[in-house]
């Protein structure tokens, strides 16, 4: 047990020191009034108010967790041993900084509720975000600050035990298109192949040669995935898109082949959602979608992840609620690699218009296939390394590794070659 002491318990503290007490340090605490933590304990003690108390450990707050308002925050970040800390509010305090301010601003997506440039698709970029402007995106921050608390209050009482946590690791396929040829209707499978014609694509005309003549089917990746998770200690959750055909929603019509699949996939792994580009803002379509797809294989779909990593706050996270999503996968970022967050484990969303914790699990990923090849323009070899780098970052925090691949990706062939290699590096 560990008891707080704070002139006032918001929402917004309550919230913070439930993230970072109990769910990265896996301990129990208790906020407490001024006279019980004046008395003598055998309890740890952190003083999260203006005055210095004796026998605490003073951290000196900043008023973003006493405010209930969305405003613009003047922040200045200082890195000391690679560590980046900003919301500095003492010399003399035990923590120069407000490490529960900062991870409150980091967990909530605080920046993401004020006006911003959008990119093509409706997103907040990266290179908006503070912890790339401050060179610290690919650092689990609130983990780390967790950490030098933790180290505080062993210093105080070195007896007290902390939970061990173990590193996991999630493989998450996202189904944009389940098939290159296959079950799509004979319309779309002509006008593909025009196309191919009209540009003297010589290599996709032969794919669809190849699949009237022989079924060869590039996209048909599932049966290499089943061996590889066999073959590994983590999990594969599938991600799969269900909506209409549209500008960029290209899946295939939920017809024989497509549930099929889906139920073939969902003897051996996850099924989550994928829902559609335009249901991002269209709360029916959104129902029908998790419906659709609850129906095939008879069982309640509570987890997601949108598509084009499409997400506004806190509308989308309020729409994923409304329809029973339970946990959602979007955290991090189309265009680099890290923590969006600073977090890489789940954890509870927060509303900052409602002001009040939410009954949805954040799970943050944090690299992308499409985000090494196409936005970093990374070869195979480079997003090996890449990888093992961001592993390593959340090795250190026995944190969770989730990456983000394509059915489509891992082909092997054409602009895909290699990368069935980065995927397999990442499951070792």
């Amino acid at each position: 047990m560990i008891y707080i002491y704070a002139h006032k318990a918001t929402n917004r503290l309550k919230y913070t020191l439930k993230v970072v007490l109990k769910t990265i340090l896996q301990v129990d605490y208790k906020l407490v009034d001024k006279d019980t933590f004046l008395e003598d304990s055998e309890f740890p003690k952190i003083n999260y108010s203006d005055e210095k108390i004796k026998n605490s450990i003073w951290i000196k707050p900043h008023s973003l967790l006493f405010e209930k308002d969305i405003k613009t925050q003047n922040i200045a970040v200082t890195h000391i041993k690679e560590i980046p800390y900003f919301f500095k509010t003492s010399d003399t305090a035990d923590f120069q900084f407000d490490i529960l301010a900062s991870s409150f601003f980091m967990l909530s997506r605080y920046e993401e509720y004020l006006p911003y440039t959008l990119d093509e698709h409706a997103r907040f970029s990266a290179e908006y975000s503070l912890a790339f402007k401050a060179n610290f995106l690919q650092k689990p921050v609130v983990h780390l600050w967790a950490k030098q608390l933790r180290d505080a209050i062993l210093k105080q009482k070195p007896n007290f035990l902390f939970p061990t946590r173990i590193y996991t690791q999630v493989n998450s396929i996202d189904i944009d298109i389940a098939y290159a040829y296959k079950g799509k209707p004979f319309v779309r499978r002509l006008g593909s192949f025009a196309k191919a014609m009209l540009r003297i694509d010589l290599k996709e005309m032969k794919q669809h040669l190849l699949f009237i003549f022989k079924r060869n089917d590039p996209y048909d990746t599932y049966s290499n995935l089943k061996k590889l998770q066999e073959k590994s200690t983590a999990k594969n959750i599938f991600f799969i898109q269900v909506g209409k055909h549209g500008q960029y929603d290209k899946n295939l019509p939920l017809n024989k082949v497509m549930k099929k699949l889906i139920k073939k996939l969902s003897k051996y792994a996850e099924i989550g959602i994928h829902p559609s580009y335009n249901s991002n803002t269209d709360l029916k379509t959104l129902r029908k979608e998790k419906q659709d797809l609850s129906e095939i294989f008879d069982k309640d779909v509570v987890k997601s992840r949108q598509h084009y990593l499409k997400m506004r706050f806190p509308e989308t996270y309020e729409n994923l609620i409304s329809v029973g999503i339970t946990s959602d996968y979007t955290m991090g970022f189309s265009d680099k690699i890290g923590f969006r967050a600073g977090m890489a484990i789940s954890y509870s969303f927060f509303n900052l218009q409602m002001n009040k914790e939410r009954p949805l699990r954040i799970v943050p990923f944090q690299v992308m296939d499409g985000t090494l090849k196409d936005y970093l323009k990374l070869s195979p070899e480079e997003a090996i390394e890449q990888l093992n780098q961001i592993k390593s970052e959340i090795r250190a925090v026995n944190g969770q590794f989730i990456s983000i691949f394509h059915n489509s990706f891992l082909t092997n062939t054409g602009e895909f070659e290699g990368w069935l290699d980065v995927y397999k590096q990442l499951l070792q």
